[in-house]
C-alpha cells in the first residue's frame, strides 16, 4: 500500500485542482452578462446547477466521489444541453495465486484508483420519462502495489465515456430509474437500477441492483478466454455485482439517499460465493 500511495496522492491533488478549475470555468460561462441590470435574471430564479458527492464502502474497497452538472441555457430539470464534471478517489485490496508451480502462492495486492470525467450531454422529457445522455473524455487509473502483471486493469488509461440516465415517474406510487455507462478506459462498464415506492411526504425507498465490470472482470468471470487473461480458482473477484435496498429523502432542490445490501465482491472464479455487505451515502443539491 505504501508503494502506491505517494504517486496516488500527487495525482489525486492534480485531479482535484483540475476539476475545481474546470468547475469555476463552467460557472463563469453562465454568469450574468450585465451587472447593472436591475431586472432579475432567469439564473437568479431557476435552478441551473446540480452538485453531488458521496461515499461508497464495501469489505475490501471504498470510494469518495463528487461532481457538478450545469444547464447553461435553462432549468436543470427542463430539456436542454448539459455540461458535467465528475471525479473520485478510492482504494481496494484483493488476493490471487501468482505461483507457477503446483503449490498455490497467494499474493495480496493493494491499489489506489482515481478518475475524472468531462462530459457534454442533453436532457429530454417524454411525459413521465426523463432521459439524459452524456458523452466525453474520461481519465482512469489503477495503481497496484506490488505490481501485478496478471491484472489487465492496471495503470493509467484515457478513453471515451458515454452515459445514459433514465427516470420514470410512476405517479404518487413511485418511480423507476436506470443509470448505465461505458468507458473505453479499461473497458469499464457500470449499471444501476432502482425501483422505488413513495410511502410518506418526501420519503421513498425500494430495491436496487448494480453491475460493475471491466477488462479483468471478463477474465475472472470466464467471459474472455484470450491469451491476455489470467484467472485462477484462488483469485477473489472484486465488487462486480450488488443487490440491496435504499432509502431516499428529497426536497425542493435536493435529495439524500442511503443504500446497503450484499455484494458479490468475495467469491472465487470457480463460482464459490461469499457475499459481503456494502453501503452508499449520496447527497445531491440543485441551486
Amino acid at each position: 500500500m505504501r508503494e502506491c500511495m505517494p504517486n496516488a496522492v500527487r495525482a489525486q491533488r492534480r485531479a482535484v485542482q483540475a476539476t475545481a478549475l474546470a468547475a469555476l470555468c463552467l460557472v463563469s460561462l453562465a454568469a450574468p452578462a450585465r451587472a447593472d441590470d436591475t431586472r432579475p435574471s432567469w439564473r437568479d430564479i431557476w435552478k441551473w446547477r446540480e452538485t453531488w458527492s458521496g461515499v461508497d464502502i464495501a469489505r475490501d474497497n471504498w470510494l469518495l466521489y463528487s461532481g457538478v452538472t450545469v444547464a447553461p441555457f435553462g432549468h436543470i430539470h427542463e430539456p436542454g444541453w448539459r455540461m458535467r464534471l465528475a471525479g473520485g478517489y478510492g482504494q481496494y485490496k484483493y488476493e490471487g495465486n501468482r505461483g507457477t508451480g503446483p503449490t498455490p502462492q497467494i499474493q495480496s495486492f493493494a491499489a489506489a484508483t482515481y478518475y475524472g470525467d468531462a462530459l457534454i450531454g442533453y436532457l429530454e422529457r417524454w411525459g413521465p420519462l426523463t432521459a439524459k445522455a452524456f458523452a466525453g473524455i474520461s481519465y482512469l487509473t489503477h495503481e497496484i502495489a506490488p505490481l501485478d502483471p496478471d491484472n489487465l486493469v492496471s495503470g493509467d488509461d484515457i478513453g471515451f465515456k458515454g452515459t445514459l440516465e433514465l427516470w420514470l415517474n410512476i405517479g404518487d406510487m413511485g418511480f423507476a430509474s436506470l443509470d448505465a455507462s461505458w468507458n473505453t478506459a479499461h473497458d469499464t462498464r457500470n449499471v444501476r437500477s432502482r425501483l422505488g415506492a413513495r410511502f410518506a411526504p418526501n420519503w421513498s425507498g425500494g430495491v436496487e441492483g448494480w453491475l460493475n465490470l471491466d477488462n479483468q472482470s471478463d477474465c475472472d468471470l470466464g467471459w474472455d478466454d484470450s491469451a491476455a487473461c489470467h484467472a485462477d480458482d484462488k483469485t477473489e473477484l472484486l465488487d462486480y455485482t450488488r443487490a440491496g435496498l435504499f432509502l431516499r429523502y428529497d426536497w425542493d432542490g435536493g435529495e439524500l439517499s442511503l443504500s446497503g445490501g450484499v455484494s458479490g465482491g468475495s467469491f472465487a472464479s470457480s463460482g464459490e460465493a461469499s457475499p459481503e455487505p456494502y453501503a452508499t451515502l449520496n447527497w445531491l443539491t440543485q441551486f
